[in-house]
């Protein structure tokens, strides 16, 4: 289903994502759901304008290399292992 794609939003189901590691699954995940968030705000405030081709292309390939990937993820980490200490006990 995926192709030569690395996510794909599934319709009333969520999404499906297969990144290159963990981290970057993690991060491209945490981006569409901020991405459907800021589209139900946009489209509640008026025409969406879309972006130039080029600069969709630079902000994709910005958002996937390996060092941001890695770094979201270790953000997220970290804020879920703040809010829930008790995750790593046994």
């Amino acid at each position: 289903a995926l192709g030569d794609k690395k996510a794909i939003l599934l319709a009333h189901h969520g999404h499906v994502i297969a990144g290159a590691s963990i981290e970057e699954s993690c991060s491209l995940a945490m981006l569409i759901e901020r991405g459907a968030e800021l589209q139900l705000a946009a489209i509640a405030a008026g025409t969406i304008a879309y972006l130039p081709p080029r600069l969709a292309r630079e902000a994709h390939d910005w958002t996937l290399r390996p060092k941001r990937s890695q770094a979201n993820f270790a953000y997220y980490a970290r804020r879920a292992l703040r809010n829930h200490p008790d995750a790593l006990t046994s």
